[in-house]
Protein backbone atom coordinates (compact mmCIF):
# COMPACT_ATOMS: atom_id res chain seq x y z
CA UNK A 1 0.00 0.00 0.00
CA UNK A 2 1.10 3.66 -0.67
CA UNK A 3 2.53 5.17 2.35
CA UNK A 4 1.07 8.59 2.95
CA UNK A 5 2.14 11.20 5.88
CA UNK A 6 -0.72 13.41 7.28
CA UNK A 7 0.18 16.99 8.44
CA UNK A 8 -2.44 17.97 10.76
CA UNK A 9 -2.42 21.55 12.39
CA UNK A 10 -4.59 21.87 15.52
CA UNK A 11 -5.31 24.77 18.18
CA UNK A 12 -8.03 23.88 20.77
CA UNK A 13 -9.46 21.05 19.02
CA UNK A 14 -10.47 19.02 21.81
CA UNK A 15 -14.42 19.12 20.98
CA UNK A 16 -13.74 17.37 17.33
CA UNK A 17 -10.36 16.04 16.83
CA UNK A 18 -10.98 12.28 17.49
CA UNK A 19 -13.61 12.42 15.27
CA UNK A 20 -11.33 13.84 12.47
CA UNK A 21 -8.18 11.40 13.10
CA UNK A 22 -10.58 8.13 13.64
CA UNK A 23 -11.29 8.84 10.13
CA UNK A 24 -7.83 9.43 8.42
CA UNK A 25 -6.92 6.11 10.41
CA UNK A 26 -9.90 4.60 8.46
CA UNK A 27 -8.61 5.57 4.93
CA UNK A 28 -8.70 2.38 3.29
CA UNK A 29 -5.91 0.79 0.49
CA UNK A 30 -3.59 3.22 2.07
CA UNK A 31 -0.94 3.31 4.84
CA UNK A 32 -1.22 6.73 6.91
CA UNK A 33 0.95 8.14 9.97
CA UNK A 34 -0.21 11.44 11.04
CA UNK A 35 1.48 14.28 12.10
CA UNK A 36 0.16 16.32 14.80
CA UNK A 37 1.67 20.00 15.27
CA UNK A 38 -0.37 21.62 18.41
CA UNK A 39 -0.69 25.20 19.02
CA UNK A 40 -0.03 26.04 22.15
CA UNK A 41 -3.78 25.40 23.43
CA UNK A 42 -5.93 26.28 26.49
CA UNK A 43 -7.69 22.70 26.64
CA UNK A 44 -7.73 18.87 26.43
CA UNK A 45 -6.26 18.59 23.21
CA UNK A 46 -2.52 17.09 23.70
CA UNK A 47 -4.04 14.99 26.74
CA UNK A 48 -6.58 13.35 23.52
CA UNK A 49 -3.53 13.10 21.32
CA UNK A 50 -1.74 11.38 23.81
CA UNK A 51 -4.54 8.53 24.84
CA UNK A 52 -4.29 7.29 21.23
CA UNK A 53 -1.01 5.01 22.53
CA UNK A 54 -0.74 4.48 18.56
CA UNK A 55 2.49 4.72 16.63
CA UNK A 56 0.67 6.28 13.53
CA UNK A 57 0.14 9.10 15.51
CA UNK A 58 3.34 11.08 15.69
CA UNK A 59 2.96 14.58 18.29
CA UNK A 60 5.66 17.00 17.43
CA UNK A 61 7.37 18.89 20.27
CA UNK A 62 4.39 20.61 22.07
CA UNK A 63 4.86 24.10 24.04
CA UNK A 64 5.38 27.09 20.91
CA UNK A 65 2.39 29.55 20.46
CA UNK A 66 2.02 29.89 16.25
CA UNK A 67 -1.15 31.95 16.57
CA UNK A 68 -2.54 30.95 13.03
CA UNK A 69 -2.63 27.97 11.03
CA UNK A 70 -0.43 29.18 8.16
CA UNK A 71 2.63 29.41 10.90
CA UNK A 72 1.49 25.87 11.83
CA UNK A 73 1.68 24.06 8.77
CA UNK A 74 4.86 25.92 7.86
CA UNK A 75 6.42 23.84 10.76
CA UNK A 76 5.08 20.93 9.53
CA UNK A 77 6.19 20.99 6.10
CA UNK A 78 9.94 21.97 7.56
CA UNK A 79 10.00 19.63 10.50
CA UNK A 80 8.44 16.29 8.97
CA UNK A 81 10.73 14.17 7.01
CA UNK A 82 8.79 13.24 3.58
CA UNK A 83 11.36 10.61 2.57
CA UNK A 84 10.12 7.46 3.26
CA UNK A 85 6.38 8.32 2.35
CA UNK A 86 5.05 8.17 -1.31
CA UNK A 87 2.26 11.27 -0.71
CA UNK A 88 1.44 14.10 1.61
CA UNK A 89 -1.20 14.91 2.96
CA UNK A 90 -3.10 18.07 5.09
CA UNK A 91 -5.34 18.13 7.39
CA UNK A 92 -7.60 20.47 9.30
CA UNK A 93 -8.59 19.19 12.93
CA UNK A 94 -12.04 19.11 12.24
CA UNK A 95 -13.67 17.81 9.44
CA UNK A 96 -14.72 14.14 8.13
CA UNK A 97 -13.26 12.03 6.16
CA UNK A 98 -14.76 9.73 4.01
CA UNK A 99 -12.91 6.38 3.52
CA UNK A 100 -11.82 6.69 0.09
CA UNK A 101 -10.68 10.50 0.38
CA UNK A 102 -6.93 9.52 -0.08
CA UNK A 103 -7.13 6.60 -2.46
CA UNK A 104 -8.97 8.80 -4.67
CA UNK A 105 -6.37 11.57 -4.50
CA UNK A 106 -3.80 9.35 -5.46
CA UNK A 107 -5.45 7.70 -8.77
CA UNK A 108 -6.63 10.83 -9.81
CA UNK A 109 -2.56 12.27 -9.33
CA UNK A 110 -1.51 9.11 -11.02
CA UNK A 111 -3.91 8.88 -13.90
CA UNK A 112 -3.63 12.93 -14.79
CA UNK A 113 -0.04 12.79 -14.26
CA UNK A 114 -0.29 15.70 -11.79
CA UNK A 115 1.91 16.94 -8.70
CA UNK A 116 -0.67 17.53 -6.44
CA UNK A 117 -4.75 17.30 -6.29
CA UNK A 118 -6.92 19.32 -4.67
CA UNK A 119 -11.04 19.38 -5.07
CA UNK A 120 -14.84 20.15 -4.08
CA UNK A 121 -15.81 19.84 -0.57
CA UNK A 122 -18.82 19.28 1.16
CA UNK A 123 -19.53 22.01 4.24
CA UNK A 124 -21.73 21.20 6.72
CA UNK A 125 -23.31 22.98 9.31
CA UNK A 126 -24.55 21.24 13.14
CA UNK A 127 -28.20 21.71 11.70
CA UNK A 128 -27.01 19.09 9.24
CA UNK A 129 -27.06 21.97 6.31
CA UNK A 130 -24.91 20.52 3.56
CA UNK A 131 -23.30 22.50 0.40
CA UNK A 132 -20.65 21.17 -1.80
CA UNK A 133 -18.09 24.22 -2.32
CA UNK A 134 -17.48 24.45 -6.04
CA UNK A 135 -13.64 24.77 -6.81
CA UNK A 136 -13.14 22.71 -9.86
CA UNK A 137 -13.44 25.33 -12.52
CA UNK A 138 -11.13 25.29 -15.31
CA UNK A 139 -7.89 26.52 -14.17
CA UNK A 140 -6.53 30.06 -15.63
CA UNK A 141 -3.17 31.16 -16.34
CA UNK A 142 -2.24 33.74 -13.19
CA UNK A 143 -5.42 32.15 -11.26
CA UNK A 144 -2.61 30.77 -8.64
CA UNK A 145 -1.28 34.71 -7.82
CA UNK A 146 -5.09 35.54 -6.92
CA UNK A 147 -6.99 32.38 -5.60
CA UNK A 148 -5.84 28.63 -3.95
CA UNK A 149 -7.52 25.62 -5.51
CA UNK A 150 -9.65 24.71 -3.12
CA UNK A 151 -9.41 24.26 1.00
CA UNK A 152 -6.11 23.02 1.78
CA UNK A 153 -7.87 19.98 4.07
CA UNK A 154 -8.36 18.68 0.61
CA UNK A 155 -4.85 18.82 -0.59
CA UNK A 156 -2.71 15.32 -1.72
CA UNK A 157 1.11 15.60 -3.14
CA UNK A 158 3.37 13.49 -4.46
CA UNK A 159 6.55 12.53 -2.74
CA UNK A 160 9.07 14.92 -4.61
CA UNK A 161 7.01 17.71 -4.78
CA UNK A 162 6.38 18.06 -1.22
CA UNK A 163 10.40 17.76 -1.19
CA UNK A 164 11.07 20.59 -3.48
CA UNK A 165 8.34 22.64 -1.88
CA UNK A 166 10.10 22.37 1.95
CA UNK A 167 13.52 22.32 0.32
CA UNK A 168 12.00 25.97 -0.87
CA UNK A 169 10.92 27.34 2.18
CA UNK A 170 13.49 26.06 5.19
CA UNK A 171 15.62 29.17 4.52
CA UNK A 172 12.67 31.49 3.89
CA UNK A 173 11.48 32.18 7.59
CA UNK A 174 11.15 36.01 7.41
CA UNK A 175 9.11 36.07 4.18
CA UNK A 176 6.67 33.06 5.23
CA UNK A 177 5.84 35.47 8.28
CA UNK A 178 3.72 37.22 5.68
CA UNK A 179 2.21 35.02 4.11
CA UNK A 180 -1.01 34.17 5.75
CA UNK A 181 -2.29 31.10 3.68
CA UNK A 182 -0.70 28.55 3.12
CA UNK A 183 -2.66 26.27 0.88
CA UNK A 184 -2.50 28.79 -1.56
CA UNK A 185 1.03 29.58 -1.70
CA UNK A 186 1.36 25.76 -2.22
CA UNK A 187 -0.56 25.89 -5.22
CA UNK A 188 0.86 29.24 -6.15
CA UNK A 189 4.88 27.43 -6.20
CA UNK A 190 2.72 24.30 -8.49
CA UNK A 191 1.67 26.77 -10.60
CA UNK A 192 4.41 29.12 -11.19
CA UNK A 193 6.86 25.82 -11.88
CA UNK A 194 4.32 24.91 -14.89
CA UNK A 195 4.08 21.63 -12.99
CA UNK A 196 0.08 20.17 -13.59
CA UNK A 197 -2.22 20.46 -10.45
CA UNK A 198 -5.75 18.49 -10.37
CA UNK A 199 -9.05 19.88 -8.93
CA UNK A 200 -11.35 17.22 -8.47
CA UNK A 201 -15.08 17.71 -8.93
CA UNK A 202 -15.70 15.05 -6.87
CA UNK A 203 -16.03 15.98 -2.77
CA UNK A 204 -14.24 13.29 -0.61
CA UNK A 205 -14.88 14.67 3.10
CA UNK A 206 -17.46 17.12 5.05
CA UNK A 207 -15.58 20.38 5.85
CA UNK A 208 -17.22 21.83 9.28
CA UNK A 209 -18.26 25.31 9.22
CA UNK A 210 -18.22 26.94 12.78
CA UNK A 211 -17.96 30.11 14.46
CA UNK A 212 -14.01 29.10 15.07
CA UNK A 213 -13.40 28.55 11.37
CA UNK A 214 -10.26 30.47 10.33
CA UNK A 215 -11.69 30.76 6.56
CA UNK A 216 -14.98 28.81 6.47
CA UNK A 217 -16.81 27.70 3.12
CA UNK A 218 -16.69 31.63 2.05
CA UNK A 219 -20.61 32.27 2.23
CA UNK A 220 -22.60 34.42 3.78
CA UNK A 221 -23.08 38.31 4.75
CA UNK A 222 -20.25 37.76 7.24
CA UNK A 223 -17.91 36.89 4.71
CA UNK A 224 -18.61 39.29 2.36
CA UNK A 225 -18.08 41.73 4.43
CA UNK A 226 -14.59 40.65 5.04
CA UNK A 227 -13.78 40.53 1.76
CA UNK A 228 -14.97 44.08 1.10
CA UNK A 229 -12.76 44.96 4.00
CA UNK A 230 -9.84 43.10 2.36
CA UNK A 231 -10.07 44.87 -0.37
CA UNK A 232 -10.10 48.35 0.78
CA UNK A 233 -7.45 47.86 3.82
CA UNK A 234 -5.33 46.16 0.44
CA UNK A 235 -4.91 43.28 2.43
CA UNK A 236 -5.62 40.86 -0.89
CA UNK A 237 -3.31 42.28 -2.67
CA UNK A 238 -0.12 42.67 -0.49
CA UNK A 239 -0.50 38.89 -0.32
CA UNK A 240 -0.85 38.60 -3.87
CA UNK A 241 2.72 40.85 -3.95
CA UNK A 242 4.00 39.14 -1.18
CA UNK A 243 3.64 35.72 -3.42
CA UNK A 244 5.00 37.08 -6.21
CA UNK A 245 8.35 38.24 -3.87
CA UNK A 246 8.50 34.50 -2.45
CA UNK A 247 8.22 33.06 -5.63
CA UNK A 248 10.55 35.44 -7.58
CA UNK A 249 8.35 35.94 -9.82
CA UNK A 250 9.15 40.22 -10.23
CA UNK A 251 10.01 40.06 -14.04
CA UNK A 252 7.49 37.83 -15.20
CA UNK A 253 5.82 39.28 -18.24
CA UNK A 254 2.70 39.85 -16.78
CA UNK A 255 3.47 40.72 -13.39
CA UNK A 256 6.05 43.71 -14.77
CA UNK A 257 2.74 45.11 -16.60
CA UNK A 258 1.02 45.79 -13.32
CA UNK A 259 3.14 45.55 -10.16
CA UNK A 260 3.42 48.86 -8.77
CA UNK A 261 2.29 50.76 -11.69
CA UNK A 262 -0.34 52.21 -9.29
CA UNK A 263 -3.58 52.98 -10.46
CA UNK A 264 -2.65 52.00 -14.23
CA UNK A 265 -1.48 48.50 -12.82
CA UNK A 266 -4.75 48.47 -11.43
CA UNK A 267 -6.69 49.24 -14.51
CA UNK A 268 -4.49 46.78 -16.25
CA UNK A 269 -5.45 44.06 -13.81
CA UNK A 270 -9.20 44.66 -14.07
CA UNK A 271 -8.58 44.32 -18.01
CA UNK A 272 -7.30 41.02 -17.63
CA UNK A 273 -9.73 39.52 -15.03
CA UNK A 274 -10.27 36.52 -16.40
CA UNK A 275 -6.52 35.33 -16.62
CA UNK A 276 -6.91 35.73 -12.51
CA UNK A 277 -10.10 34.00 -11.69
CA UNK A 278 -11.25 31.05 -12.51
CA UNK A 279 -15.31 31.29 -12.26
CA UNK A 280 -16.65 34.43 -14.47
CA UNK A 281 -18.68 35.68 -11.00
CA UNK A 282 -14.90 35.90 -9.17
CA UNK A 283 -13.79 36.99 -12.65
CA UNK A 284 -16.30 40.26 -12.34
CA UNK A 285 -16.01 40.68 -8.64
CA UNK A 286 -12.21 40.83 -9.62
CA UNK A 287 -12.70 43.35 -11.98
CA UNK A 288 -14.96 45.67 -9.74
CA UNK A 289 -11.98 45.32 -7.04
CA UNK A 290 -9.75 46.58 -9.71
CA UNK A 291 -11.46 49.42 -10.06
CA UNK A 292 -12.28 50.54 -6.62
CA UNK A 293 -8.20 49.94 -5.31
CA UNK A 294 -7.41 52.04 -8.04
CA UNK A 295 -9.95 54.52 -7.25
CA UNK A 296 -8.85 54.81 -3.77
CA UNK A 297 -5.01 54.70 -4.58
CA UNK A 298 -4.15 51.48 -2.52
CA UNK A 299 -0.92 50.57 -2.08
CA UNK A 300 0.01 47.74 -3.27
CA UNK A 301 3.03 46.96 -1.46
CA UNK A 302 2.28 45.98 2.65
Amino acid sequence: MKKIAILLAAYNGEKWIKEQIDSILSQKEVDVTIYVSLDLSTDITISILESYKNDKIIVLPYGEKYGAAAPNFYRLIKDVDFSRFDYIALSDQDDIWLDDKIISAINKIESEKAVAYSSNVTAFWTDGTKKTVIKATPQKKYDYLFEGPGPGCSFVMTKDFALEFQNYIKDKTEMLQKLDWHDWLIYAYARSKNYKWFIDEESHMLYRQHSNNQLGANSGVGQFKKRVKDIFTGYGIHQTVNTIHFLNMEENEFVCKWLNKKKKGYFYLSLKANYCRRRVKDQFLFWVSCLLMMIKNIPMES
